[in-house]
Formats: C-alpha cells, structure tokens, sequence
C-alpha cells in the first residue's frame, strides 16, 4: 500500500468510493440524497492523500490545511481494518503538529479508531441536529 498526493487520475475512484462508503455506513441519514459529485463539493480546496494498492483506491484523507482540519477520512467498505486509514493518519501526522477533526458521537467504531491513532476528545458538543466530539492531536 502506498499514500500519495491526489491525483485526478484518481477521481472517479474517489468518487465512487465516497459515495459506497456514505452510502454503507451513514446509516443515521437519508443516503438517497448522495451523489456521485459529492466528492469535489466537500473536498474543495483541501489537500488530499489518496491510500493506494496497485492500481486500485483504498481509501482518502483529505485536510482543510489553515486550520489542520480533517474533513474526510474514507476507507472502501470492503477494505476496512487493512490498515488503510492508520496509514493515511500518519500521513498528516507528519505534515502538521496538530491535527483536529469531528466524530459523530453515534460513531463509537470511530472515535475508539481515532482514540487508538492518538487523537482524544477535547469537547463535545450538540448542533441541535447531531452530537458530535472535537477530536485533537498533538505531537
């Protein structure tokens, strides 16, 4: 598995792994609304790393950088726990000291994944739509 800058060769992979992904895991939401072009909407103007196995996208991370936010982190469903997300945490972890993101608390698998790459959790706080943690870390 390789890490490597977002490339738009990679685009209709992450496209589609986006939406798969969304679409098998927000269970809490109505995924009829999802769409393919999803993708560059939310990811606009972020630096992406793209997890990579042959010719084939594992998975995303991508960073709004002013402020070392993760906005996305996305493994294909059919690749979870290979290591894939660790590896694209690492990735950031080595580009900015402090890294911060939000993690529904309804999303317990993935606060105890961020709890295990060092991240912990600095508030929670509810929107009045859903409750969420802000998640930091810090080398």
């Amino acid at each position: 598995m390789e890490i490597k800058k977002y490339h738009r060769d990679y685009l209709p992979a992450l496209r589609q792994l986006y939406l798969d992904s969304r679409t098998a895991t927000f269970t809490w939401q109505d995924t009829t609304v999802f769409k393919l072009s999803d993708f560059e909407r939310d990811t606009d103007g972020e630096q992406i790393w793209v997890a990579v196995e042959g010719s084939e996208v594992l998975g995303f991370i991508s960073i709004w950088e002013p402020d070392g936010f993760i906005h996305h982190l996305f493994v294909s469903p059919h690749k979870l726990r290979h290591g894939a997300g660790s590896r694209l945490l690492n990735i950031s972890k080595q580009h900015y000291s402090a890294l911060s993101l939000k993690c529904l608390v309804v999303n317990e698998s993935a606060t105890d994944f961020y709890h295990s790459n060092g991240f912990v959790i600095a508030s929670t706080y509810d929107d009045g739509l859903d409750s969420y943690h802000l998640m930091t870390f810090s080398s």
